[in-house]
């Protein structure tokens, strides 16, 4: 790649998420060498956000405006975005980074447009050598990280083992923004559309073919009683989790097949059961277009832009336990754990500790091109940089766990 001017360009950074994540690079990376510019629609809002957290330039983009577009993508080394509904926002973008060679990160959730991104832009992006990230938030890192762990342990000890079952429990505490529920609005309205072609995108490899990797999901759908008695419910982004797991196992070939099964972690079954009806009420708000408006107009849901306080967030954390089970009889445990509000403030560091992987350390990273994803990409790298800046990994053979150094 030719010389460019920033290393990582932060988009739609005047959005809830985006801020956070500027005031992370700021504080974390402000007095380094890192080159850095935020991106967006409004000049006037991302002058205010340059006079706050200094040291950054400023790219003002349209991401309808396709010469717009071009120009910022011509500057970086990486675009990590944060300007959903990512359908809405984002292809654009990702069409201009893969056609460039320009690698790119995004914070979707919105796996339809994943795998129309794959199908539109994956040939590419192989060719240019883009590296397209998505998923490098909350959805989906913690779970396709610690999937891509415990592939890594079951071969530790028999090198020949394969992944034939991964399990995982969820503990969270998290608080919606409005960008979510206004990206959850959009893909309730749209429904999920029937796939096209001969096989699923998620299933794409590098050579173009249908990979003979396949993934099984088998996700908590209703309280369900543990045998300790505790229970697991349904954890809202679990398909999307299994989903993206899917494709990295068809990137990266932790098992011929493997079952995914995921679920919240609840100390009750009664606990479950109300949290599942909560889940349900929510969903009806989101789906009724009458009720969601009443309910942003008086004030219990926020809008876009609008999210969890400070407050909210450093109450907020998240802890993944995956246990594997392999196809000679191997197993292996694995605990990686988010101090701070997942969906937002942790999010926006995954994010960017995902570019920063690509724009700093690029040659440790996949060298292939592609819509990755990343497990399959940043892997160990991104594993290291999240570890040494706020996540805690345990990992063990069976049902024992034991502390991971951060490198």
């Amino acid at each position: 790649m030719t010389t460019t001017q920033y290393d990582l360009v932060i988009y739609g950074a005047t959005g809830f998420t985006g801020k956070l994540a500027v005031a992370y690079t700021h504080e974390r990376y402000g007095k380094s060498t890192i080159r850095w510019a935020i991106a967006g629609r409004s000049r006037s809002k991302l002058s205010a956000l340059a006079e706050e957290f200094g040291g950054c330039g400023i790219i003002v983009a349209d991401s309808e405006d396709n010469s717009a577009v071009e120009a910022m993508v011509s500057q970086t080394r990486c675009i990590v975005s944060f300007a959903g509904p990512f359908s809405r926002y984002g292809s654009n973008i990702v069409e201009a980074c893969a056609s460039r060679g320009v690698d790119y990160c995004d914070i979707t959730g919105e796996i339809d447009w994943v795998r129309s991104m794959i199908t539109a832009h994956d040939a590419t992006a192989r060719k240019t050598g883009a590296r397209i990230v998505p998923l490098c938030g909350h959805d989906s890192v913690p779970w396709d990280l610690t999937t891509m762990v415990l592939a890594h342990e079951l071969k530790k000890t028999d090198p020949n083992e394969r992944m034939s079952q991964v399990d995982f429990w969820d503990k969270i505490r998290s608080a919606p923004s409005g960008g979510t529920l206004e990206t959850a609005i959009e893909i309730i309205g749209k429904g999920s559309p029937a796939t096209k072609g001969a096989f699923d995108p998620l299933l794409r490899t590098p050579a173009g073919t249908a990979s003979t990797s396949a993934l099984k999901i088998g996700n908590i759908s209703s309280p369900t009683l543990e045998a300790d008695g505790s229970a697991r419910g349904l954890f809202v982004m679990a398909n999307v989790n299994a989903s993206v797991v899917k494709r990295s196992n068809a990137l990266c070939d932790y098992g011929s097949a493997v079952t995914y099964r995921e679920g919240q972690a609840f100390s009750s079954i009664g606990k479950a059961r109300s949290a599942a009806l909560v889940l349900a009420a929510l969903y009806v708000v989101l789906r009724v277009p009458l009720l969601h408006m009443a309910f942003r107009a008086l004030g219990w849901l926020p809008k876009p832009g609008e999210g969890p306080s400070e407050a909210e967030m450093a109450k907020g954390f998240l802890r993944v336990t995956g246990r594997a089970q392999g196809e000679r009889g191997g197993s292996a445990t694995a605990t990686l754990t988010f101090p701070t509000d997942p969906g937002y403030k942790d999010t926006a560091r995954m994010a960017i500790e995902a570019g920063l992987a690509l724009a700093l350390e690029g040659g440790r990273c996949a060298r292939a091109g592609g819509v990755l994803t990343p497990a399959a990409c940043q892997g160990e790298v991104l594993l290291e940089r999240l570890l040494e800046t706020g996540c805690t990994l345990q990992v063990g053979s069976g049902n024992e766990a034991r502390p991971a150094a951060a490198a």
